[in-house]
């Protein structure tokens, strides 16, 4: 390896010791959990089961909630659905009749756009004539 393509930082820095570091956090920070725990194993089961009693009721009364929330959401989407209804119905009337009128004009349309393009070329032709006048081909 050239010394242009070292790398920008020492070996180090590497993600695996970024693993190491967090594994041996862990470790660490479980044996010291478990040597100044406040209470025994059996209470702290105890507590843990109880705040899991209260998030599931927490959890439930929220669910319920967000049920009631989605009802009530559903229900002025019907509403609004309801009053822009028409509206939608005239905007796609109203995009067939433009739809139709496009189709029907479209030909003479493109007609004039073929002609104009023909007078084009024909001019070019002149052009590169008078222009060319004279000179000798290869």
């Amino acid at each position: 390896m050239k010394k242009s393509e070292e790398r920008k930082y020492p070996r180090y820095h590497s993600g695996d010791t970024f693993f190491k570091g967090v594994t041996w956090g862990v470790v660490i920070g479980g044996i010291l959990g478990l040597l100044f725990a406040p209470d025994k194993g059996e209470e702290t089961r105890k507590k843990l089961k109880k705040l899991a009693k209260e998030y599931k009721v927490k959890g439930e009364d929220a669910l319920v909630v967000a049920k009631n929330e989605a009802g009530k959401a559903k229900v002025k989407y019907q509403q609004y659905k309801q009053k822009a209804d028409p509206y939608i119905e005239s905007a796609k009337e109203k995009i067939s009749e433009i739809e139709k009128t496009i189709e029907k004009e479209k030909g003479p349309v493109m007609d004039k756009i073929q002609d104009f393009a023909e007078t084009l070329e024909d001019e070019a032709k002149k052009i590169k004539k008078r222009y060319f006048k004279g000179v000798r081909k290869r």
